[in-house]
């Protein structure tokens, strides 16, 4: 895998997660708040873990 593939990996992978936010309050009467809270709070870690690792293989490499 390259770099590009790998960034774009990481990329659809924060844009799945950014979409299940959006719906996840549609979820609130099934899951009740608790989960909403819990599944909100864990997927914005994630996006924010994608964000590091984003930026590290971005970062050029010191020789």
């Amino acid at each position: 895998m390259t770099l590009e593939e790998g960034l774009e990996l990481i990329s659809n992978y924060k844009k799945g997660l950014e979409k299940f936010l959006e719906t996840l309050p549609e979820q609130s009467v099934q899951l009740g708040s608790e989960m909403i809270q819990t599944l909100t709070l864990n997927s914005k870690n994630q996006i924010t873990n994608l964000e590091a690792i984003e930026k590290s293989l971005k970062r050029p490499v010191k020789n």
